[in-house]
This record gives structure tokens, sequence and C-alpha cells, in this order.
């Protein structure tokens, strides 16, 4: 019985310590990307994640921004991105597309109104709101941007 608990003891200790380790080894496999940490989503450097720094940028060389407020586990969200990415090219050179994290800033969804993934806001270069839509694909974007 005394050796009985003791080895219960160690196995159950011996277990956590695997489950730890396994946990970190997962976690530093998979990069956490941060909104900050990551800024650029595609190298033709019109297809951002939404931060002041980005939002000054694009204004500063008076782009018309996109507003994307998509989020990781919506599909539909996932695929308008690859569209964007793969497509990128078909995409006026004075767009920015500034995506924002919905699940996470509540302060961009208050300010202007978001109450749905995959919204779209589209707006001049002094930030005046020109047109609103919910995304369904890629040909979609262009029409409501053209």
């Amino acid at each position: 019985m005394k050796y009985t608990r003791k080895i219960l003891i160690i196995l159950i200790v011996l277990v956590g310590v695997f489950y730890l380790k396994t946990k970190l080894a997962t976690s530093q496999q998979q990069p956490n990307v941060e909104i900050e940490a990551s800024p650029i989503l595609y190298d033709r450097a019109n297809y951002l994640n939404y931060s002041e720094q980005n939002l000054i940028k694009a204004r500063g060389h008076g782009n018309t921004l996109l507003f994307f407020a998509a989020t990781t586990w919506c599909s539909n969200c996932r695929a308008i991105e690859e569209e964007i990415i793969k497509r990128n090219s078909e995409l006026p050179q004075n767009l920015t597309i500034l995506k924002v994290d919905y699940d996470g800033d509540a302060e961009m969804k208050k300010k202007h109104g978001v109450t749905m993934q995959t919204t779209l806001i589209l707006l001049d270069k002094d930030g005046k709101e020109i047109k609103r839509w919910i995304g369904t694909d890629f040909d979609n974007l262009q029409t409501n941007i053209n």
C-alpha cells in the first residue's frame, strides 16, 4: 500500500510533466501571429493587419481604405483572404485593405458599427465611408470597390 501511493504520485507527476512538455513543444512549432508582430499580410504591402500605424501610413499615401472585419474561425473570411492574396494584382494600386480582428477589436466594431464578420467598409482617403457590405467572394469585393 505504501509503495502504491508513491508509484501513483510518481505517475501523476510524470504524466503532468509529459503533458506540459508536449504542450510547450506544440506552441513553439506553431508561431503565434500577433497583429503588431506581423503587420504585412502580403508582400505587395497593400493588405495589412489593422493598426494605428498602418492606418496613418495608408492615409499618408492618400490611399482608399477598405476595412475587412475578419475572424480566424470564419470560413468565408478565410476564403476571401485567400482570394485577396491570390488575386492581389487585380486590386487598384491606391487601395489599402486593413484586416480588423472582429473578435478582438471591440473599439473598431463600435466606431464603425460592425455587427458581423466579413463586413467590408470602403473609406475614402479622408476616412469618409463610401460603401459598406457583407463580403461573399473576391468578385463581389471587386464590384463594390470599382
